[in-house]
């Protein structure tokens, strides 16, 4: 006469966790929070660039499908796994609190950089003076740079001789396997002085290169050049800056990473 009941409470807990594992074709929650995550950026980048982006449903896919390219799925599987999801909210919690640290992190750093630039700016115009460069945010993928390499430099140059000249920008999508390696070049009429640095995590990256005072910039150039690139590949420069400062830092402090080419 017990032998139904337990059967009956057998069968209910084997339901309980057939219902609640996830199935293979479902993206674990590691894999969806950085589909999401990467989503959400893509998303961003739309709504802050109205201006100079269509806010149109094929550059929305466009986006979408380099998210999907980058963590090598489809579409389908990522609207399997979102309605998969849905009805698991226990697990989907924990993934939309993983995102929203992460966020908030990033909104953390974002608050520091728009301080550093406030005081950029306030430096520009004391003690210094910003040059103009092509374009101050934009969004490198794989399609835009031929030979893994974007290349930069100021439209124009300041007729005085020594200073610190020094490149700064704020970066997202930068990975373990994705380590941009970013060089500044001050070209002078008989000395080229470089500095090559490495990107190893977002937010704000600087270099910057101390030129003695009979020295006089002629050029001020670089390049960011990516050793490892793939095909869903998106990284988001904004803030970018070539600075040019009255007072010079300390030769000492850059002695190990700035090169001086006689020409």
């Amino acid at each position: 006469m017990k032998v139904k009941p337990i059967i009956s409470g057998l069968f209910l807990t084997l339901l309980f966790f057939a219902c609640s594992n996830r199935p293979s074709y479902v993206l674990s929650e590691n894999k969806m929070e950085n589909v999401l995550y990467d989503i959400h950026l893509a998303e961003a980048e739309i709504n802050n660039s109205l201006n100079t982006l269509p806010a149109d449903s094929a550059r929305r896919q466009e986006l979408l499908n380099s998210v999907l390219k980058k963590h090598k799925i489809t579409e389908a599987v990522l609207d399997t796994s979102l309605v998969w999801y849905s009805g698991h909210l226990d697990k989907y919690y924990k993934i939309n609190n993983k995102l929203i640290n992460r966020y908030t992190e990033a909104a953390k750093i974002l608050k520091h950089q728009e301080e550093l630039a406030t005081k950029k700016s306030v430096i520009a115009e004391s003690d210094g003076f910003v040059l103009p460069v092509e374009k101050e945010r934009f969004l490198l993928r794989i399609s835009d740079l031929p030979n893994n390499v974007y290349t930069f430099k100021a439209d124009t140059i300041l007729e005085r001789s020594g200073g610190a000249y020094e490149l700064q920008f704020n970066i997202l999508g930068v990975s373990a396997s994705l380590n941009p390696v970013v060089t500044l070049c001050i070209q002078c009429t008989d000395t080229a002085f470089v500095k090559c640095d490495t990107i190893s995590r977002n937010g704000l990256f600087t270099s910057s290169i101390d030129i003695l005072q009979e020295k006089q910039a002629k050029a001020l150039y670089g390049s960011i050049y990516f050793p490892k690139t793939h095909s869903g590949m998106g990284i988001f420069i904004q803030d970018f800056i070539l600075f040019h400062s009255y007072n010079s830092l300390s030769v000492v402090k850059q002695a190990d990473k700035v090169i001086s080419i006689g020409i």
